[in-house]
């Protein structure tokens, strides 16, 4: 298979946080192969920068002629730039061969230390941003090339109208730094706008974070994917890496890009709602993994699916696109966490919500006699209903079975078994509000263990 190939026009990091460092793991973790022109090598940790090394622009310029001669190039990044004459060579170079390029314009490191010299924001609106396909900078360097305060999402807005003047076919600025407990990242094509909303990581400071949302978003171009997605697509999956980053010392921390997390995300999150559903469940479900003993695992494996509060069908359940599986070593998920994954899991929470629409959530558990005398010890309320009983004419033995049982009992238990049929393995599937409930009432149950 041929791969997609992105190029990464930027400094070389030391702490291997951001730069053409941060870059190639960016590139790599969407499958696109990465190449690289160095322009400067820095002398930086994660806290500060003490030195900065321009490679000279001969040696810039046969890098990039090098790989041009051997290499199709199916989109660019840049990155730090730093000077006059390192913009206006590669500007040159991007225009010769027409191609497309994304500028993240590194102005400063995190540690607020300067990366580029005094005339590098004029030459690069003259140089650069006419042929430019999207620019990404974050509020910071989106005044400091607007020349205008930014505060509210009005003023962003306004920011990416003077900055698309200036030439890039789309501006993408990220609003990390804005007020409010979500960023807003706002892109702008010179006709309409589109705002991506997450909420904020308050607690955690990030190196390379801008890096490496650049080139996600390079790598995703790469690969075909039109901009307004591929900016959704990357903060996704940014906010994931910085969800799960890790610390090298006392600095910031790095982004963790060694995740296999595009496969992971959502392609789009509807609503703030479908995102804090996903990532409750997520969360959770690891939770649940280290607390299961292998032998409550099922044959079948279990899932476990939690509801948007007003859901009508399996699309507004979230779900395993799988299972969690026995191994030699454990329980693992074996799938992704997405909405609409699970029928038999949606059904039984569905017709719980037909009832009370405050029970969102279910999970299915491995069925003996032992873990229901665990569950009466416990004092768990437990209906059952027999499959052997269930009508002809029904479209889901689960629906049926959950209805029956809460009829009968008229209310709604904590867990609903069955005892199998042929073909069918016998389940206990626990109920509850929300994973969280769920977690304790696992709790509960093993310390009877």
């Amino acid at each position: 298979m041929k791969k997609k190939i992105a190029l990464s026009i930027a400094g070389f990091d030391p702490s291997g946080g951001a730069g053409i460092q941060a870059d190639l793991k960016a590139f790599n973790s969407l499958g696109v192969h990465g190449t690289t022109v160095v322009t400067c090598i820095t002398v930086q940790n994660t806290q500060r920068v003490t030195d900065i090394y321009k490679i000279p622009l001969n040696i810039i310029k046969k890098q990039f002629d090098i790989l041009i001669e051997d290499i199709k190039i199916d989109a660019v990044k840049t990155g730090m730039l730093y000077n006059l004459e390192i913009v206006k060579c590669i500007s040159k170079k991007i225009k010769k061969h027409k191609l497309k390029v994304i500028v993240d314009p590194v102005i400063a490191a995190t540690s607020g230390d300067a990366l580029s010299d005094k005339n590098f924001v004029n030459s690069m609106k003259k140089e650069l941003l006419p042929y430019t396909y999207m620019i990404t900078p974050n509020i910071h360097e989106a005044q400091v090339l607007s020349k205008k305060k930014i505060l509210t999402l009005e003023d962003v807005k306004k920011a990416c109208t003077i900055i698309h003047k200036m030439g890039p076919q789309y501006v993408l600025i990220t609003g990390g730094h804005l007020n409010g407990d979500y960023a807003l990242d706002v892109i702008y094509n010179g006709k309409e706008y589109a705002v991506f909303s997450l909420p904020k990581i308050s607690d955690k400071i990030i190196h390379g974070s801008g890096c490496t949302f650049s080139s996600l978003i390079t790598g995703f171009l790469a690969l075909g994917e039109k901009p307004n997605n591929a900016a959704e697509r990357s903060k996704n999956i940014l906010w994931n890496m910085i969800h799960q980053s890790y610390n090298l010392n006392k600095g910031p921390d790095i982004v963790n890009a060694s995740l296999n997390i595009p496969r992971d995300v959502p392609y789009s999150f509807q609503n703030n709602e479908c995102f804090n559903i996903w990532l409750e469940l997520k969360e959770s479900v690891e939770i649940l993994i280290s607390l299961l003993p292998i032998d409550y695992i099922p044959e079948v494996g279990i899932n476990v699916g939690y509801a948007l509060a007003k859901a009508k069908n399996q699309k507004d359940i979230c779900s395993i696109d799988g299972r969690i599986v026995k191994t030699l070593c454990g329980g693992i998920r074996s799938g992704n966490i997405c909405f609409g994954a699970s029928k038999h899991i949606a059904s039984v929470i569905l017709a719980v919500m037909s009832f009370n629409s405050d029970i969102r959530c279910a999970m299915n558990l491995k069925y003996s006699e032992e873990i229901i005398k665990q569950c009466k010890k416990v004092g768990f309320s437990i209906g059952s209903f027999n499959r052997t009983y269930e009508p002809s004419a029904v479209s889901s033995t689960l629906d049926w079975g959950t209805k029956e049982v809460i009829t009968q009992l008229n209310y709604i238990p904590d867990i609903i078994f069955d005892t199998g049929t042929v073909g069918k393995e016998p389940m206990i599937r626990f109920l509850g509000r929300n994973p969280k409930d769920l977690i304790e009432k696992i709790k509960d149950l093993l310390k009877n263990l």
